[in-house]
């Protein structure tokens, strides 16, 4: 009867694609989104956000602004907005993030913490009139 929308994380036209065949090893960075379903071992670091297939297997240090992990990530995941754990992910380290989502049957092992969203300063209020010195020393009697 009351179904809640659920925002799910899809990178829509990675960057970069690494391929189900592909082994890396090393540093990835981008300014894109990026889809991995091959093995990685470095450190990811991006603006965009990152797409984890099932078949994945990762060991790296990540950062980035959305993450949808449906592979294997050992490795301490950095996230500026949300990390999601379908079903079939599992994360073996520490993850930062603003939202955390994990499905039934997800595997986390780690600590979670989250980010303290940045204060909003609030403006000193400037006074629109003010009493004259007389009618100041009249009140303090």
């Amino acid at each position: 009867m009351f179904e809640k929308k659920e925002e799910k994380i899809i990178v829509k036209e990675p960057e970069t694609i690494v391929g189900e065949s592909v082994k890396l090893k090393g540093n990835l960075k981008s300014n894109s989104n990026i889809k991995i379903a091959g093995s990685l071992s470095g450190e990811i670091k991006t603006k965009g956000n990152i797409e984890v297939d099932k078949s994945s297997k990762i060991t790296a240090m990540i950062q980035t602004k959305n993450i949808k992990v449906s592979g294997t990530i050992t490795g301490n995941i950095e996230a500026k907005e949300q990390v999601e754990i379908t079903e079939t992910g599992k994360v073996f380290g520490d993850i930062t993030t603003n939202i955390l989502k994990i499905h039934p049957g997800a595997i986390f092992s780690g600590k979670s913490s989250m980010q303290e969203q940045p204060l909003v300063k609030e403006k000193e209020l400037t006074p629109t009139y003010e009493l004259p010195e007389s009618e100041k020393k009249d009140d303090k009697k």
